[in-house]
């Protein structure tokens, strides 16, 4: 049975790698390989939770023979390997997401080539969304919340500058039931409660609750609090976003 996702956004997520190693293989191309998720360690505090990969997180996923790409730090310019090209490896194990990548003779290869050797590289992200049912979150006695990933639908990972992320994307709040999403400290302190994707986006101008009383959001340019704007009639993009949403409604 197909799996639906809750967002055709991807959540990213970086970790620090406990090992990205160098080698050469017979034709004199670069290998670079490592871990790009481990399973088990807590993430830092996204406020006031974190998050853990769970073993057999990528089974589905790497069953299906998705196309994973390996970018420099997320920019889909800096390509460094593809699954569905043979140059990028993507096995679970017991540890872990592990990748062998075959590095291509080109700028950004190079120059991230030189800087694992260098150690100023050492840190790994991948980047997924959920589908239905992939993650479970649970309270903890210390009031704070735990999402635990068990399933989710790869698209990419990157070999990246920095290790940890001080805030996560806002994707990962669309799963979490209401009772533990009051725990939850938005990425956005000015913003406001409504669970809309765009106000979840921190995009409170194009909040898509037509019954939304949320002060905050009325003061971040909530449109169906500003009787002005709900006069005016609906942008091409905006009656297209409209369509998009309904469609997607009917099919769940």
């Amino acid at each position: 049975m197909a799996h639906k996702k809750t967002s055709t956004k991807l959540e990213l997520r970086r970790m620090k790698a406990t090992e990205i190693r160098v080698d050469t293989a017979a034709d004199g191309s670069n290998i670079l390989a490592g871990y790009a998720v481990v399973f088990g360690v807590p993430s830092v505090d996204f406020g006031n939770w974190n998050e853990i990969c769970n073993p057999g997180m990528f089974t589905r996923t790497l069953r299906e023979n998705p196309d994973v790409v390996m970018l420099r730090d997320h920019v889909s310019s800096q390509l460094l390997g593809r699954t569905t090209a043979g140059t990028l490896t993507l096995k679970q194990d017991a540890k872990g997401l592990a990748f062998t990548v075959t590095l291509p003779k080109t700028a950004i290869a190079l120059d991230t080539l030189e800087n694992v050797r260098n150690q100023n590289l050492s840190n790994c992200s991948f980047g997924f969304n959920v589908p239905d049912g992939g993650d479970v979150w649970q309270t903890n006695p210390d009031g704070t919340a735990t999402r635990f990933l068990n399933d989710v639908n790869l698209a990419e990972v990157s070999i990246t500058s920095f290790a940890a992320y001080k805030q996560s994307s806002v994707q990962s709040l669309r799963s979490c039931p209401p009772e533990i999403r009051s725990l939850i400290t938005r990425s956005n302190d000015d913003g406001c409660d409504c669970d809309c994707e765009e106000c979840l986006d921190d995009d409170c101008d194009n909040c898509s609750m037509d019954d939304c009383e949320d002060p905050n959001c009325a003061e971040n340019g909530c449109p169906a609090q500003n009787h002005d704007e709900r006069s005016k009639p609906l942008s091409q993009s905006e009656t297209h976003k409209l369509h998009m949403r309904l469609e997607l409604s009917k099919r769940k």
